[in-house]
């Protein structure tokens, strides 16, 4: 547990650090921040931080750099404090001006708001919107074209059709095949379809093995359609920011990984799926392949009367996180009650 001092000290270090790039000593920090003690309370400060993890040696310095651990600190220290932030006058008026564009949905504002993030941090943004319509399960019908082949048919409540050819693992009577879809049809019909998937991959194989003797298991059709319902929006702002993030040691591997991130890779895609409503600041071991475990995503998400939308920042470790959350809070708050 850090002391009030300590949390103070660690916040200077981490912004002089961002401002200099250099590792920071006990005598710069003195000088260049407002902490009213001793070299030596300084000193031990340092020492306690370093010892818990939050600093690092500098190998070419006698100062210190921030941790990763000493970054989250800080930024959880940002969202379970949001009183001890508060937006930027100049922001509050960028802000403004945006959603004074009332003829606009909210998608084409969050569009706009990403552009003012990108011009305010020089960063890249990110806006993702999906549809929140639920899907059922109504019904599914099993057809036997033979001995030993099935096509399957998954309705929706919505009338979506999705198939399937399933190879059968041995000699069915159409007796059993009308029992099998009875039995599924009892089980999952009215579930949504990520419920029903869930229920065909944990218990309808050992439930048809008791009915026909055989194990089924039609999950691969029920996420197909899973798949395919999904609508999304995927926009991308200062792109051309993102070279920024590349330094001389990153290697045309994560490069790529880079550039297919921003682009909306499927790991991306499902990071920005899973966003709760809020304000999160994702660190790069959390998100991206390792070889981008260096660059930070911050996310704003919130609901709207027909989507899921969220903005998400991507910057690197040393990014003003004070400034972003208290800009990314307002966002949420203002684009969500459109």
């Amino acid at each position: 547990m850090l002391t009030p001092r300590q949390e103070e000290v660690l916040r200077w270090i981490i912004q002089l650090y961002r401002q200099s790039g250099e590792p920071i000593g006990s005598k710069t920090l003195l000088q260049e921040s407002q902490l009213q003690v001793s070299p030596a309370t300084i000193r031990n400060d340092m020492a306690a931080l370093e010892q818990a993890g939050f600093l690092t040696k500098a190998h070419s310095s006698s100062g210190r750099i921030p941790s990763g651990d000493g970054y989250r600190f800080c930024v959880q220290q940002i969202i379970d404090h949001p009183e001890r932030i508060k937006l930027a006058p100049e922001d509050a008026q960028a802000f403004e001006e945006i959603l004074q564009a009332r003829n606009y949905d909210a998608y084409k504002l969050t569009q706009l708001s990403a552009d003012m993030l990108v011009s305010l941090t020089g960063y890249t943004a990110i806006v993702f919107g999906q549809s929140q319509d639920v899907h059922h399960f109504d019904e599914m019908r099993l057809v036997l074209t033979d001995e030993r082949q099935l096509i399957t048919l998954l309705v929706t409540d919505q009338g979506h059709i999705e198939n399937e050819l399933f190879q059968v693992p041995a000699l069915l009577s159409r007796e059993d095949i009308q029992r099998m879809m009875t039995l599924i049809n009892s089980e999952l019909k009215g579930l949504t379809l990520q419920d029903a998937y869930q229920r065909m991959k944990l218990s309808i194989p050992l439930q048809t093995q008791k009915a026909i003797g055989y194990q089924f298991d039609f999950s691969p059709l029920i996420e197909k359609a899973i798949f395919h319902l999904k609508t999304h929006t995927y926009w991308v702002s200062g792109k051309s920011n993102i070279f920024d993030l590349i330094d001389g040691r990153m290697e045309p591997d994560a490069m790529k990984l880079l550039f297919n991130l921003v682009d909306g890779s499927r790991d991306m895609l499902e990071v920005l799926e899973n966003q709760d409503t809020g304000v999160h600041v994702l660190f790069g071991d959390e998100y991206a392949p390792e070889q981008l475990d260096h660059i930070n995503l911050v996310t704003g998400t919130f609901n709207t009367s027909s989507d899921k939308m969220t903005v998400g920042l991507l910057g690197p470790v040393m990014m003003p996180y004070e400034r972003i959350i208290a800009t990314m809070t307002t966002l949420v708050d203002k684009l969500a009650k459109i």
